[in-house]
This record gives C-alpha cells, structure tokens and sequence, in this order.
C-alpha cells in the first residue's frame, strides 16, 4: 500500500514536481529531521542553521492569527519511494509532458526531505504539541487547514542544496516600508496611517495622499521630493512613545503597540504633536511653503536622515518623562538647534554641529549608522530642549 495525495503535476528544469496541500498534522508526520548544511562530500544536502526566535514568531503568528496565510514549503522525495501518475480527464488521458492532475504516491514509512521551509514546518510541530486538547482553537483552526506544500521528485542531493539557494536568490525581500505599510495588524502602523489623514499635519504632504512619505523603499532617494521613508516614520514614532528600552525590534513592537492600545487617546496625541511640533520647525516649514525643495533640505541639512529623526523621538521622549514637559514645547525648543550640515571632512567638533561625535564622524563627516550613534545625538539635543528659554 502506497500513501495517495492529489495534485497538479509539472515539470521544472526537468524534473517532475506536484503542487498539492497537506494538513499541518499530517505534514508534521511525513518529514524526515532536518540535517544542518554541510558542503564537504559528495552527496552535499542540509539546512540553513535553526533559527528559534524565528521559530517563535511564526508560533505566534500561528496562534494569535486567525486569517493566518503561510507560503509553500518546498520537500523532496526519491523516485524509489515516491511517484506521480497522471489522471485522465473527460476520458482523454493526460500528456506526462503537461501541466496536469494527478496521484502522488508514497511508499508507507517513506519520509520527505525538507528543502525550504524547515522553520515554518517546525513551529507547526511545536504549535500541534502544545495545543493538543479537544475544542482548542489554535488547534481546531490547523486542523481545518492547508499548508501548500510543493514535492519534488529527485533523489539528486546536489540539486536540492543548489534549489534552495537559487529560491532564495530568485525572490525579492520586500523593503521594510512598504511591508509595513501593508501590515495592518500593527497598531503603531494602524497609527502612522491615520496621522496621514490629518489636515493639520501637512509635514506628510496632502491629507489622504501622504506624498512626502516613501512607502516603496526604505530611504528616498538623494532627488526624491519625500522627506522619510514609513520605515523611519513609524521608528521615530513608536520611539517618542515608549522610548528605547527594549532591546529588540519584537519587544519594541510589542511595547509600542501595547502602549497604543492601551492608551489610544493619549498617544494619538503624542504623536499629533511630535509631527505638528515638526511641521513648524523651521527648516521642514521651509519645504511645506515650498521656499526650499526636500532636495535642498537633504543636501544643506542632516534632517532627511533616519538617525536624526530617531535622536529628535528619543530626545522628546526623554523631555517629556524625564524633565514633565509638553510635547509641544520640547519639539519647539528644536528650533534653536542647527541642523545645517557641515562643509568640513576632518576634525569635526561640537562648535560645527551638533551631531559631532554622534551621529557625525568627527574624522570623515560621513552620518554613523546605528542605535548608539543615535541615542547618544538624542542626549546632545535633550540638553539644547531643556535649556531652552522658555516663553
């Protein structure tokens, strides 16, 4: 006896391959144990290194999802062990040469090989051991469920390592931005979208058009008439909001998004007068009346950099819970601060910008990458907000 799942036969690169759907519980009991990647050999096959906080947030995403979609995993079986037999239709029977329906076959006790989806297949296992009893939602929900699993039919080792790396290098990743953007579940995402709508923030262009932010990629261009992406947008948001204190974009995500929904009211107002704050900051009003171009902010100034725009979150975060003062009036004290980028490429000091040392190389000029370039320019305009006269 043979175990007999349908599907929809092909050939790729000259190989027969069968596109069909198994339940996660099923799935779960037809893959043989991941092998790590070894290149040394003759018949050289493995998987990438485990990645367990990886792991973890596909478990949760399968747990707390309801509308959960999960890609293809791509398995592998022996010619020996597996087979595919094409199903007439209407009585014509089916060219092996074609895309067609059909019989996949596997011998009882036979195992797939994983070749891409080792994590995906792995938190599934985990999610089924830890939601074993009747009437759980979680797993009433993978039950009822595909996973669409692609098998090829190839007991070539190399292939199967080569396949991997050519799947990866075959697909785009998706800039942050954008896939952001798209990410609804986000409450700060939520958030940044309906600050968009607002009339009385024209520093994100238009209302309801938002044509000063990049959604597309995850830094405007240097000719770009945007003045952030939504990547640097929703950072320096979420910042302002709960600051830095957790160590990992997940946990800062949580926080942001536990902060949002716990206290919608309130951080909508943070964030309306963090960006209200902004729009009359001289320089970016220069751009709203249109007296200098996004171009020219980018080029005379460091205010279209990510890390300035995280340092300005941070720094009124700091004023705010730290110092108790309005959003509002620390935004505005910012306005005393120069921004102007400095035509020097060595022995940069604190009298030619602010940012020296900081987010600005004192040895080349170039703006440093990194949390700690940035936090540490938020203490530097922290001290210029709190100094301030106030009026």
């Amino acid at each position: 006896m043979r175990l007999q799942i349908p599907g929809i036969g092909y050939k790729q690169g000259g190989r027969q391959m069968v596109t069909t759907a198994m339940s996660p519980v099923a799935l779960i009991k037809t893959v043989s144990k991941p092998e790590p990647w070894n290149p040394v050999g003759n018949q050289p096959h493995g998987n990438r290194p485990h990645d367990e906080i990886h792991v973890k947030g596909i478990i949760e995403y399968l747990e707390t999802e309801e509308h959960f979609v999960v890609g293809a995993v791509v398995l592998y079986a022996s010619p020996k062990e597996a087979e595919f037999t094409p199903m007439a239709v209407n009585g014509v029977a089916a060219d092996e040469d074609s895309t067609c329906f059909g019989i996949l076959s596997l011998d009882i006790g036979a195992t797939f090989d994983i070749g891409d989806g080792q994590h995906r297949i792995r938190a599934y296992e985990r999610v089924i051991q830890s939601h074993d009893d009747e009437g759980d939602n979680v797993i009433d929900r993978l039950r009822a469920s595909g996973q669409p699993v692609v098998v090829v039919i190839d007991d070539n080792q190399l292939h199967r390592a080569q396949d991997f790396a050519d799947l990866q290098r075959n697909v785009k990743t998706l800039a942050s931005s954008i896939g952001m953007s798209m990410d609804r579940r986000k409450a700060i995402n939520r958030a940044m979208l309906t600050l968009f709508e607002d009339a009385d923030l024209p520093i994100f262009g238009q209302a309801g058009t938002a044509d000063r932010v990049e959604f597309l990629k995850d830094s405007p261009g240097k000719l770009s008439a945007k003045l952030w992406s939504f990547k640097a947008l929703r950072y320096a948001s979420g910042t302002a909001l709960v600051g830095v204190g957790q160590r990992s974009t997940t946990s800062w995500e949580k926080a942001v998004d536990a902060h949002l929904e716990a206290n919608p009211d309130e951080a909508h107002a943070v964030l309306h007068d963090l960006w209200a704050g902004l729009s009359e900051l001289t320089p970016y009003a220069d751009v709203l009346d249109n007296s200098v171009t996004a171009r020219e902010l980018r080029e005379k100034t460091y205010l279209t950099s990510a890390g300035v725009l995280y340092a300005i979150g941070y720094a009124v975060y700091r004023a705010v819970h730290e110092h108790g003062m309005e959003v509002r009036t620390a935004v505005k004290a910012l306005n005393a601060v120069d921004f102007s980028r400095t035509p020097k490429t060595a022995k940069i000091t604190p009298n030619d910008t602010i940012l020296a040392g900081s987010l600005v190389d004192p040895d080349s000029g170039k703006i440093a990458a990194g949390r700690a370039a940035w936090e540490s320019a938020a203490g530097a305009l922290l001290k210029q907000i709190v100094s301030a006269p106030t009026t």
